[in-house]
């Protein structure tokens, strides 16, 4: 079975997203080449519960809470309706100055966040599950 990516949240608590070429509409505009900031629901409340706090954990805002177990790969195709995202190769970076990364310690938006761009603009909403499908811009 493919993993499923129910989307549990949306930005601003909308029940309802239109996503453009340019990201979701009147969301925050980031880095142009990364429109779509996704993160796991599991990273999201291990940030909100987090004691310790990542340089990261206050400015990081996304897009779309994915409930899933685990964060779809790089060049990963999910849609939903005529909403069709790719999964871009970039990840969450880390800051030198922050107090995670000066003393070792896990970040969970490493491992849970991606970002994507929009390939087919669309409607999300919370509880749709985005499906994985075969990515035809990928080269062989």
């Amino acid at each position: 079975m493919k993993t499923r990516y129910k989307v549990a949240a949306l930005h601003e608590h909308k029940d309802c997203a239109h996503f453009t070429q340019e990201g979701m509409e009147d969301g925050i505009r980031k880095n142009p080449d990364r429109p779509v900031s996704l993160i796991s629901l599991e990273a999201r409340q291990a940030v909100d519960q987090a004691v310790m706090r990542g340089l990261c954990f206050k400015k990081f805002k996304a897009d779309i809470t994915l409930e899933c177990e685990q964060m779809p790969d790089t060049d990963a195709a999910l849609a939903i309706g005529e909403l069709k995202l790719i999964i871009l190769p970039e990840r969450k970076r880390c800051w030198p100055e922050c107090e995670l990364l000066q003393k070792d310690l896990p970040c969970p938006l490493i491992e849970g966040v991606r970002y994507a761009r929009v390939e087919t603009p669309g409607k999300l909403c919370i509880g749709d599950i985005l499906k994985p499908e075969e990515n035809k811009d990928t080269p062989d």
